[in-house]
């Protein structure tokens, strides 16, 4: 099991043999549907803060719009750290981004800059990675889940980010309860998670979580994961008592 997340978090993890057998041959088979698409991310772990940290509580279509206005406008740390939240507003307030993410985004343009001149991303690969961990989550408006979806995308550390695509869709699995706080869910999740699949459970929950086992009512009849869940075989069971 991938144990790293709940180290950083500072949780203990019991063992668990059965979890990580359903969650492998969950992720096997979402992977062979979606295979393990681009979702946009940055392999350069200073721009990808700034991409986690618009993205938070907004659409995909809104964020990356967002994104793209503000490195339009300052494509260098170095431009970026020199704007006015005022400026950075004018960027990303059509994605419901208000003044203090604006804020945000600043303050972390200044903070890497000052620590790290224009070799962030050189410096931040060559931390380690509880250091890299600490590190992000120090910067203003980055949290946990921010900073594992960071070293996760473009450093390829072997953690799992929980978003509420990865709750929901683990939730009806079974694997955690329903109901949870967020954090409650970050901390929980990750220990039952086969070593060496963080990446690929993320990213194929994240597009069955949009395409599929969406909010309200999944789409159990054209999930492949069906019989492997316990929300998808209530839907099968149902199916065959109708059908008696």
């Amino acid at each position: 099991m991938s144990q790293l997340t709940a180290k950083l978090m500072g949780r203990r993890s019991r063992r668990s043999d059965r979890w990580p057998r359903v969650l492998s041959e969950v992720t096997d088979r979402l992977v062979k549907r979606y295979g393990t698409p681009h979702l946009g991310n940055f392999e350069d772990p200073a721009r990808e803060v700034f991409y986690i940290l618009l993205s938070a509580r907004t659409s995909e279509t809104l964020y990356v719009r967002a994104f793209q206005a503000l490195f339009a406008e300052y494509p260098t740390l170095a431009s970026l750290s020199r704007a006015s939240p005022r400026s950075v507003l004018k960027c990303v307030g059509g994605a419901g981004l208000g003044k203090k993410r604006s804020e945000q985004v600043v303050e972390v343009a200044k903070k890497l800059v000052a620590d790290f001149g224009d070799e962030a991303d050189a410096q931040l690969r060559a931390m380690s990675v509880t250091d890299v961990y600490n590190y992000l989550t120090s910067l203003p408006g980055v949290g946990p889940k921010s900073a594992l979806c960071v070293m996760m995308w473009s450093l390829n550390v072997d953690v799992l980010p929980v978003d509420v695509n990865v709750q929901r869709i683990a939730a009806r699995i079974g694997v955690i309860p329903g109901g949870l706080k967020h954090y409650q869910a970050q901390q929980l999740l990750p220990k039952f998670v086969p070593e060496g699949r963080s990446r690929d459970l993320h990213t194929v929950f994240m597009v069955h979580g949009r395409e599929t086992c969406v909010p309200g009512v999944p789409k159990c009849g054209d999930c492949e994961i069906a019989d492997l869940c316990r929300t998808g075989r209530k839907f099968l069971s149902q199916g065959r008592e109708q059908h008696r």
